[in-house]
């Protein structure tokens, strides 16, 4: 479970042994949301939208994330 986890992102993804190009899924109220690791620092993580409330996404640049605001789980 991440959410209301508020440690930085990249150090719940080593917890989880999530990885660059580790996809996850979560879910804000508002259909899933489906986003693919492009980097992990030590304390950022980077990632890419693919697609939102399964629609796939045109944009997708990768961008810093949080983990706490939904769960998140490794799909694919």
């Amino acid at each position: 479970m991440t959410r209301h986890d508020h440690r930085c992102a990249a150090e719940i993804c080593r917890e989880q042994g999530w990885q660059v190009g580790t996809c996850l899924v979560g879910d804000a109220g508002y259909g899933p949301t489906v986003i693919q690791i492009t980097a992990l620092g030590d304390r950022v993580m980077l990632a890419k939208i693919l697609s939102h409330g399964r629609v796939a996404v045109a944009y997708n640049e990768a961008q810093a994330w949080s983990l706490s605001l939904r769960d998140w789980r490794s799909v694919g």
